[in-house]
């Protein structure tokens, strides 16, 4: 996803325009505020931002996305004609990969973020790639090179897309992982409104870790219209804690 951050509605507009008719998603942010919002759910991959916006300036962009842990997003940042140099190097310094002055060129911007937005499809920019080892998923264990669901003794077999579903579920924990987002990252491309294919992959995944004893309705919540939700279910209350509390409730009646 492409996060675009402008206080002009009409650059907002014009930019989703650009990103739509080459079937790049985007998500339109005024502010640092709206943009901070954003980041509850979803993690763009790729940031287009305004050095001055309403509430800050695009080192707040900058700084959330760091904060959220999306270090591997790109980040381009649109300047004035007359910002000052030491300005424009001071977004180079704290994480822009390109800084462009008005009046900005759509071809040119173009070329730069189709070259971001590949780049990272391929895996070829970011971080460095990390083996991908075994890790925990709603209580089981994932290998997600040999595709396999482990909980106690049982083992199941999973499909890459439902690989990439746990991934995906798991790098959102706690925030909303759109229809939006799974379509682009899963089947690569764009969401125009349809939820079965995800619907269905959802109740195959359902399937394979109830094979393996995990009820995925415990940990995968259905937002309607929006998305999915991963999130462990509560912890269960130990009895000590409960009976003082209950303690509590009848020394005050």
């Amino acid at each position: 996803m492409i996060a675009i951050v402008s206080p002009a509605a009409q650059e907002r507009m014009a930019l989703t325009a650009l990103c739509d008719c080459r079937g790049w998603i985007s998500a339109e942010c005024e502010s640092v505020r709206a943009f901070r919002k954003l980041l509850h759910r979803v993690r763009p991959r790729i940031v287009l931002t305004r050095r001055r916006l309403e509430d800050g300036y695009s080192d707040d962009v900058v700084g959330a996305l760091r904060s959220a842990g999306v270090g591997s997003a790109r980040i381009l940042i649109l300047i004035s004609a007359a910002t000052p140099a030491s300005t424009e190097a001071r977004q180079v310094a704290l994480g822009a990969d390109c800084v462009m002055r008005d009046p900005v060129r759509p071809d040119v911007l173009v070329e730069y973020l189709r070259k971001y937005y590949e780049a990272l499809q391929d895996g070829s920019m970011g971080t460095p790639k990390i083996e991908r080892k075994a890790f925990e998923f709603a209580g089981a264990t994932v290998d997600p090179i040999a595709r396999t669901l482990r909980c106690r003794r049982e083992v199941g077999h999973l499909t890459p897309h439902e690989v990439d579903l746990i991934e995906l579920l798991l790098q959102s924990e706690g925030g909303v992982l759109t229809y939006d987002m799974l379509y682009q990252e899963i089947l690569g491309r764009k969401f125009r409104g349809d939820t079965s294919n995800m619907r269905v992959l959802l109740g195959k995944l359902a399937g394979s870790a109830g094979a393996v004893g995990v009820s995925l309705r415990h940990w995968v919540e259905v937002i309607p219209k929006l998305g999915y939700r991963y999130r462990p279910p509560p912890l269960p209350v130990a009895p000590a804690a409960s009976n003082a509390r209950r303690s509590a409730r009848a020394a005050r009646k």
